[in-house]
């Protein structure tokens, strides 16, 4: 039939020329832009699987580069250490000429280039930022991507750990945590101080002298006459005549003393602490004690023998009187009861207390009367100040406030303090003073560590002084490198009767029992501020705090708290830089000697540092070569899906073209075959 109205073979020539149009545009769209896949609606499933690989391969391009910043940083490390390395060749060489006796130059000036060459490693170790708490010491994550496998964070990231990498001069032993006297004197032999006069008449000529440590894990053995525990030296003076005979001595018998088999001989073992000369700006010798590794405290004394602890004191700088060799006695006091749980603060209600007091500092007895009445503590302090200032030939005896009561002490020796009560009646109250307590002789704590507070804020006399309704506790917080905290709550116990040494004890024990290494580094202490026993703690863990629990456990717990004055519970105290590091010093034949033995170490430790560093490059080099394969096949992959076929789409708009001009030459002999119709209409 031929129609007029619907011309049929032009619509089906119109649809097929819009269909080959389309065609020929999304071949075109393929060629110009190189993918296959141009809007989700070429192909969704492809398109999402594409995208994927794309991430993929974004993600490990940016690990890539972390990793190449990484390896960059890592080689700038090992550069400089590689010169930290030439600069300890040159301390061995200074040293090992100061050590021979054969060298007759000036060791000060071998002493200042070392001590110079020393400044510089450190220098060099901030520089490249593995000096302790550097920026590189610690466990680095450089993220380098998941890849195709597991999408955790744990896989995607790359661990270089230089926490113990750190080269600075004490990171390698070239530099100790030490303890060493800062007052002004001189051990040398051309001294009226000198080693040979300590150990002579004016201390007793001594059989022996001794020393006692404490630290972490060798703190609670209950050797010694101190009642604090710790690891006593005994050394014999037999073969002592000089700083070097002196220090060969007392490290012999630290080694003796530390081959034991308890578990606290292991822990002493462990802190590597030697004995040493060092000398100071002024060219005075001194004895030090140091460890590489822990933090610690040296007493004086603890042999159980007057004329050998005092030489013993005299050795770590602490002199009866000042440029005479005669060392320092122990100081005694006596406390007596707590008042403040008393209903007015009376020493008596209505009669006399006498004070009877002998000691070494009291030429002669003699006797105290405090009046009976509403006489306060503070009073009663004042009224037995005023009499002994009173009394002649009485030295270093004083009357203070210790724990709600009165303390009386004397820093010269034993002090005895008798008390008795005359014409009393109903309700007296005696002071109650007991037993004589001995203060331990001269404390040296190691510098270059951290303490808690410092001279005039330390948690102190931790002793009670009442009836605790629960038990006082103490939370010790250390925060290690990466920032994560390490807590342990102290159990002080409940008990009336717990002394300062018994609680340094109780304090101890609960650390170590944490298995915490972290924890574990932190150790009690016995210190005395201003003529008062406190307890302070030490760690080679630069960030620590102890804090007093908040609640209130009793009225008259007035002595527990802080020595600045406050005694508040709740309050927390942290740790500050405690002193000085002491350095290796080559100034002297035995000092030079030892620190042979140290760049020994040191270029050990050095090479185990370097090994880190060349582990972590390395790791990253492996890890950055996997992250490039990946990138290569996931984007092959992602080219398979996405990309276009060159060649087939150049055929197809080949095609589309034939196609569309087909349509066209098609339509228009359809459009003209109406036109047919007019032959019928011609007569």
């Amino acid at each position: 039939m031929i129609d007029i109205q619907t011309n049929v073979n032009s619509l089906v020539a119109q649809q097929n020329l819009n269909t080959n149009s389309i065609f020929q545009s999304k071949t075109i769209e393929q060629l110009t832009s190189g993918y296959r896949i141009n809007s989700s609606g070429d192909d969704a499933a492809g398109l999402a699987v594409a995208n994927k690989f794309r991430s993929m391969v974004a993600e490990l391009t940016q690990g890539v580069a972390n990793g190449n910043d990484g390896t960059a940083s890592l080689q700038i490390m090992d550069g400089g250490m590689n010169n930290i390395s030439q600069i300890l060749d040159r301390l061995k060489t200074l040293a090992m000429q100061s050590a021979s006796e054969s060298f007759t130059g000036d060791r000060s000036v071998l002493n200042s280039e070392f001590q110079s060459d020393l400044q510089e490693i450190d220098r060099q170790a901030q520089s490249i930022g593995l000096n302790v708490g550097g920026t590189f010491a610690k466990s680095m994550a450089i993220y380098l991507g998941a890849g195709g496998g597991s999408q955790s964070a744990s896989n995607s990231v790359v661990n270089v750990d230089l926490s113990n990498a750190t080269v600075d001069s004490s990171s390698l032993g070239l530099v100790s945590n030490q303890a060493v006297n800062s007052n002004v004197y001189d051990l040398s032999d051309s001294s009226n101080t000198s080693v040979s006069k300590i150990l002579g008449s004016a201390n007793g000529t001594p059989a022996n002298i001794g020393f006692t440590f404490f630290g972490s894990g060798f703190a609670n053995n209950g050797i010694g006459n101190q009642g604090n525990g710790g690891v006593q030296v005994t050394v014999s003076t037999k073969n002592i005549t000089d700083m070097n005979s002196l220090v060969s001595a007392i490290n012999a018998q630290i080694q003796q003393v530390a081959s034991g088999t308890t578990a606290q001989d292991a822990a002493f073992k462990a802190a590597n602490i030697t004995a040493s000369v060092v000398t100071d700006a002024s060219g005075n010798q001194k004895l030090a004690f140091n460890s590489n590794v822990s933090g610690f405290e040296v007493q004086a004394g603890g042999t159980s023998n007057t004329n050998q602890d005092q030489a013993s004191n005299a050795l770590l700088g602490n002199f009866a009187t000042t440029g005479a060799p005669g060392g320092q006695a122990a100081s005694s006091y006596v406390v007596g009861t707590n008042w403040a749980g008393e209903a007015a603060a009376n020493v008596s209600n209505t009669g006399n207390v006498v004070l009877s007091l002998a000691g070494a500092g009291i030429a002669t007895a003699f006797a105290i009367t405090l009046t009976g009445g509403s006489i306060t503590v503070a009073t009663a302090v004042a009224e037995i100040n005023a009499v002994i200032a009173s009394q002649t030939g009485v030295t270093g005896v004083t009357a203070q406030i210790m724990g709600g009561g009165v303390m009386i002490g004397d820093v010269n020796g034993t002090l005895t303090v008798a008390s008795s009560v005359t014409n009393s009646g109903t309700g007296s109250t005696m002071p109650g003073f007991g037993a004589t307590q001995t203060d331990s002789y001269g404390m040296l704590v190691a510098g270059n560590t951290y303490e808690l507070g410092n001279a005039t804020s330390q948690v102190s006399n931790l002793q009670y002084t009442g009836t605790l309704s629960g038990a006082q506790t103490l939370a010790l917080t250390v925060v290690d490198s990466t920032g994560q905290s390490h807590g342990l709550t102290i159990n002080l116990g409940n008990t009336t009767t717990q002394t300062l040494n018994s609680t340094i004890g109780n304090i101890n024990d609960q650390i170590q029992s944490s298995y915490d290494p972290y924890l574990q580094s932190v150790t009690a202490v016995k210190t005395n501020t201003n003529g008062v026993d406190t307890i302070n703690f030490v760690s080679t863990q630069p960030n620590f705090s102890v804090n007093i629990g908040s609640t209130a456990q009793s009225t008259s717990l007035t002595n527990l708290g802080i020595s600045d004055g406050t005694g508040a519970q709740g309050k927390t105290v942290y740790s500050v830089q405690n002193g000085t590091s002491g350095a290796a010093d080559i100034s002297t034949v035995q000092g030079a000697q030892a620190a042979v033995t140290a760049i020994t170490a040191a270029v050990a430790a050095l090479g185990s540092a370097q090994a880190d560093v060349g582990k972590g490059e390395n790791q990253l080099g492996f890890a950055i070569s996997l992250a490039q394969s990946q990138i290569t096949n996931f984007s092959a992959a992602e080219a398979n899906i996405r990309d276009a076929n060159v060649a087939q789409e150049a055929a197809n708009l080949t095609k589309a073209q034939t196609l569309q001009q087909a349509s066209i030459a098609a339509m228009a002999q359809a459009n003209s075959a109406p036109q047919a119709v007019l032959a019928l209409l011609r007569g």
